[in-house]
Order: structure tokens, then C-alpha cells, then sequence
């Protein structure tokens, strides 16, 4: 047998070694909670995030009768429930992109009450991404939100309050 075939086998076995020892972060590499300080404004906020066990953000509420839910955020979708203090809450899960390592959404939050014979209104668009480095979990939230008031006679809006959030998190233990 010459060297030529030898050969082609033996790099044959260290591409697959190389591409084996290579593989992309598994959705497991997300999973659980991740705390650390982001950014907003120039102040730093103390920012908490939850994954499941198959890396999608997971999302917390409590209801007006004091029910506490979590829900994985893996698919588009809505969810609708009335928080405590009453009005209607509304997240709109626009888009979720799962990549290794990471995951991205989009959500459309809304909240209306009316109280007194006024409507309150308030938007909020989120781009979130989650992304793991080296250093831990990098976080990056552009937030749009708005907020109305109003009463028979029509409404008015505030100024739009746009804000991003950035960071690194740490996993917790």
C-alpha cells in the first residue's frame, strides 16, 4: 500500500475529529438563569433572564388572583391575562430566532385599564437577543414604548420613550 492512500485516510479521520470537537453550543448551554448588571441610560439595573432547558427565554407573570405562570417563549404567539391592580395585559411574541448559542425575539407588549371613565394605554416593541460569549450571557434589549390617556373627548400620547439595554450576565449556580 503506497503513503498516498495512508494519507488520505489519516486526513480524512482529523476533519472529522476537527469537525466533531467543533460543534455548535447546544441549546442546554442556555438553560437556567442568568443574572448580572445592564445598562440603560447610563445607569447600571440589576437584570435577571430564564432559559429553558431547550434555550428558550422563559416568561413570568401573575395574574389579579395572585396565579404565577411561566411560559416558554419558542414559537410565536400571544398571551393575554389580567395583572394584579386589574386592566389587560397583552405579549405578542412577533418573531423568535434560535441559533447556537443564542436567541433573538421580537415582542409587542400592551396594557389597557380604564379607570374613572379614562383610558390608559401603554406600548411597548422589544427587540431582545441573547447571545453566549466567552464571558458569559451578552445581553442587548432595544425597547420602543408609548403610552396614551384619554377619555370621551379623545386621547393624548406622551413623548415615545425609546431605551437599550446592555450587558453581561453571569450563570447562576
Amino acid at each position: 500500500m503506497s503513503i498516498a492512500p495512508r494519507l488520505g485516510v489519516f486526513v480524512v479521520a482529523l476533519v472529522s475529529v476537527l469537525l466533531l470537537s467543533a460543534q455548535p453550543a447546544r441549546p442546554e448551554d442556555l438553560s437556567g438563569s442568568w443574572r448580572g448588571t445592564v445598562t440603560v441610560e447610563g445607569q447600571a439595573v440589576e437584570f435577571t433572564a430564564t432559559f429553558s432547558e431547550n434555550g428558550y427565554f422563559l416568561f413570568t407573570y401573575e395574574n389579579n388572583q395572585g396565579f404565577v405562570r411561566t411560559v416558554e417563549l419558542s414559537t410565536p404567539g400571544q398571551i393575554q391575562f389580567v395583572p394584579p391592580g386589574g386592566g389587560v395585559m397583552t405579549m405578542a411574541v412577533a418573531s423568535v430566532v434560535k441559533r447556537p448559542g443564542g436567541v433573538a425575539y421580537v415582542l409587542h407588549t400592551g396594557f389597557e385599564r380604564t379607570s374613572g371613565g379614562y383610558l390608559e394605554q401603554q406600548y411597548v416593541t422589544e427587540e431582545a437577543d441573547y447571545g453566549l460569549t466567552t464571558g458569559g450571557l451578552q445581553v442587548r434589549i432595544v425597547s420602543r414604548a408609548a403610552s396614551y390617556f384619554g377619555d370621551r373627548g379623545g386621547s393624548t400620547g406622551g413623548p415615545r420613550n425609546d431605551r437599550v439595554y446592555e450587558g453581561l450576565l453571569k450563570k447562576l449556580p
